[in-house]
């Protein structure tokens, strides 16, 4: 069984401000993006672009503990194992936007096998020389106003999540909210809350519709 290995730290809620990468309460991570199909000319064979894996790595982890840490582990578990599956891999090379077009929104110019590509090497834009991992540094506020879920900023590695909400997610949902966060650490973004097509959102729905497929075959086994 694999071992996360968390660096503890003090939690305040102090001084936090909400940046523009935002995931919002109105974005439902049940939401399955549309996916071109092997009979559709658009469809791209996933045998045709390499398979890469990446790894979970929790860096550092501030205001967790007890029950909330151990979701957090299982988020963390059920993420890699998700975004490691050929159906992630096929989903996100034949994501198909709303307009019918094989292509994410605000795609900074590159294609769906670039983007996963780019994802699946890990190279977040603070950590370039992280092949291969997915680092989270982690800080857990409480904000019970507010309508975000998490954010964070193209200036640090922290990723911020709410309790609001957190409390209430199973760990498919935490996952899906890593995701989109962690895809802003590539370097991609949404021009609004409601750019649903983005690589952000997509990838967060899509890892979220996995990663609960996981989760309801491992109560299974």
């Amino acid at each position: 069984m694999k071992k996360w290995v968390f660096s503890m730290a003090v939690f305040a809620t102090l001084g936090l401000h909400d940046s523009p990468s935002q995931l919002m309460l109105s974005h439902d991570h049940s939401h399955a993006p549309a996916t071109f199909s092997s009979q559709e000319s658009q469809y791209l064979d996933p045998a045709l672009v390499e398979t890469r894996v990446l790894q979970v790595q929790g860096m550092k982890i501030e205001g967790f503990s007890g029950a909330s840490l151990q979701k957090l582990q299982s988020a963390f578990r059920v993420l890699e194992a998700a975004v490691n599956t050929e159906e992630f891999k096929e989903r996100v090379l034949n994501f198909k936007n709303s307009k019918g077009e094989r292509a994410f929104a605000s795609n900074k110019g590159l294609t769906n096998e670039e983007i996963y590509e780019q994802f699946m090497e890990g190279r977040e834009t603070l950590q370039p020389e992280t092949v291969g991992e997915m680092n989270f540094f982690l800080r857990l506020y409480n904000r019970p106003w507010s309508r975000v879920i998490g954010y964070t900023s193209a200036t640090t590695n922290t990723i911020n999540i709410n309790w609001r909400y957190f409390r209430n997610y199973a760990p498919a949902d935490v996952a899906a909210n890593l995701a989109h966060e962690w895809t802003h650490k590539l370097g991609f973004d949404h021009r609004s809350a409601s750019e649903h097509d983005s690589a952000p959102y997509a990838i967060g729905y899509i890892v979220g519709d996995i990663a609960k497929k996981i989760g309801s075959k491992s109560l299974h086994e």
